[in-house]
């Protein structure tokens, strides 16, 4: 079983002195034939990450309840994840529920800032259920960002064992996004500047209110005309009629 270093020192070598094509796509190729260790694939990347608020005190003492809500809360948020079709990975990393979408327009970023929008009012329904069973209430965080990437196959050929890498600032952002959001007078839902400067304008077209509703995070608070001291944005978004609906029944 000992690892052969002489063979490590070859295969990085081999690695390292070969051609990567970079072939840029309007959309990220659904099927992974597409990907290969000699390849890599250009396009635009948008990220949503859900992330656990003080999860560790609940896996101090992790017991049969403690894998009811995990499960629970695993399952619901991947199949609100997966209504958005554009979705190309959908995972769970620890307490982090994320999925990975192809960016061809706008229209895409704007679904994931309304799916982000349904997993904040899912929380309150899953909260009253928790409730209902006697268990403590939880919070999520959830980050967007979006960005120009490079997607790669990685791992070791012949052995099966691979997974895409998502390079660039969108997944970087959402999920430092979903570590601060809910946090620290941070509100459950925070976007990159970039992300929100390429959205706000069909939100505000839906809804004026939408001009109130997400608010700056400034680096320095007093700098109120300089839009470059604005690090994210964040707000506090439901669905109105979810959120009736959870009034009604639960």
């Amino acid at each position: 079983m000992a690892y052969d270093f002489a063979a490590s020192r070859d295969r990085i070598d081999c690695i390292l002195s070969s051609k990567t094509k970079i072939v840029k796509k309007d959309i990220i190729p659904e099927n992974d034939s597409e990907f290969t260790y000699s390849n890599g694939i250009r396009s635009w990347v948008g990220a949503i990450f859900v992330d656990m608020v003080k999860s560790r005190e609940m896996c101090d003492s992790p017991d049969e309840s403690t894998a009811r809500i995990f499960r629970a809360y695993c399952s619901e948020l991947i199949a609100i994840l997966k209504e958005d079709t554009s979705y190309r990975q959908i995972g769970i990393r620890g307490d982090c529920v994320y999925s990975i979408n192809s960016i061809s327009n706008k229209d895409n970023l704007v679904d994931m800032f309304y799916t982000a929008v349904q997993i904040n009012t899912f929380m309150k329904m899953f909260n009253k259920q928790l409730l209902n069973y006697g268990y403590k209430n939880i919070r999520v965080g959830i980050g967007l960002g979006c960005s120009d990437g490079l997607i790669i196959k990685a791992g070791q050929s012949g052995t099966g064992i691979n997974d895409k890498i998502w390079i660039g600032k969108a997944v970087v952002e959402a999920s430092s996004l979903g570590d601060l959001a809910n946090r620290n007078g941070v509100e459950p839902i925070a976007m990159s500047t970039l992300f929100y400067n390429n959205v706000h304008y069909s939100f505000e077209k839906i809804n004026k209110n939408y001009t109130t509703l997400i608010k700056a995070h400034k680096k320095r608070p007093f700098s109120y005309y300089d839009y470059s001291s604005v690090d994210y944005y964040h707000c506090n978004v439901c669905l109105a009629d979810f959120d009736d609906w959870i009034e009604k029944y639960l």
